[in-house]
């Protein structure tokens, strides 16, 4: 075990804030989710072990990468137009990874002045960076919080004190419900954050898919060993089929173009670059589909 020592971790925030708190333990010997994403995303917060796993992705997977790249490129689209289109003003991200440049905060707060978004993570590093780098209280918060676990996030004085939950809300679970095991009935806990959200909220969904074998039989090989090798490593991850993915939208109004591939949802033209203009290579198209909901 050693102290995440990352110069930008330790910054005061916003040239006049200090972080209170010491940094966090980390465990060098396993990966992480936030520290693999940084990675992939070009970030500097990552170490050997990460960058391992990254790796071992990509041979199982070439190209591994691109998920990466495409998600973060979908949710970009999907806040923009959630704020700018529907005049969205208060975000709920899961999974919320290390502060990177075209975060959901940065993104709503150029069509919706005022918007506020509220991060949650279950990385206890990743909690201590954005409070320390990101947090100021009035458009960013962040709290310890899981999908898995959605009625203690929902108890939180910090999400009641931050987000006004008789107003509409756009949940971001971006990625996150890839990361829940069956064991803990990711389905349901959808439905619990959508039963506290009021009329007019929208949810945001990514996730890893499994491609029908029978169609896609190389995508699903890919799948499969991509699935086998964050079990073994990261402990999570699970490339679920179409079906599965579509229980995640029970009870919400699946917005066009519907559930489909992330590259294919609302896309921007690649130049000139702008967050969310990034396009997938075809190679993994079929491994992360996406779509947006209403209530």
């Amino acid at each position: 075990m050693s102290r995440f020592t990352s110069p930008d971790f330790l910054k005061a925030t916003g040239g006049n804030r200090t972080r209170a708190e010491p940094p966090p333990l980390v465990d060098l010997s396993r990966p992480t989710l936030a520290r693999l994403t940084s990675f992939q995303l070009g970030g500097k917060d990552h170490f050997d072990v990460d960058r391992e796993l990254a790796l071992r992705a990509d041979r199982a997977a070439h190209g591994f990468k691109d998920l990466v790249e495409g998600e973060r490129a979908f949710l970009q689209r999907a806040v923009r137009h959630l704020a700018r289109e529907h005049g969205i003003d208060q975000f709920l991200q899961f999974g919320a990874g290390l502060p990177t440049p075209g975060d959901p905060h940065q993104i709503a707060l150029e069509h919706v002045p005022g918007a506020r978004v509220l991060y949650a993570s279950d990385d206890p590093a990743v909690v201590a960076h954005n409070r320390a780098m990101l947090t100021d209280g009035e458009t960013t918060t962040v709290v310890h919080g899981s999908p898995a676990r959605p009625e203690e996030l929902l108890r939180d004085p910090e999400l009641r004190r931050f987000l006004d939950l008789e107003r509409p809300v756009g949940l971001l679970l971006s990625g996150a419900l890839s990361h829940v095991h069956d064991s803990d009935d990711p389905a349901g806990c959808t439905a619990a954050l959508r039963e506290a959200l009021a009329p007019g909220s929208h949810l945001v969904l990514s996730h890893f898919c499994r491609p029908d074998p029978g169609s896609h039989p190389r995508d699903a090989l890919r799948a499969q060993q991509l699935e086998r090798t964050f079990l073994d490593q990261l402990g999570t991850g699970r490339w679920r089929t179409r079906a599965e993915i579509e229980g995640f939208f029970d009870g919400w109004r699946l917005r066009e173009p519907g559930l489909i591939d992330v590259q294919y949802w609302r896309p921007l033209p690649s130049s000139p670059p702008v967050h969310g203009s990034y396009q997938m290579p075809a190679r993994n198209r079929r491994l992360l589909v996406g779509g947006v909901a209403s209530l």
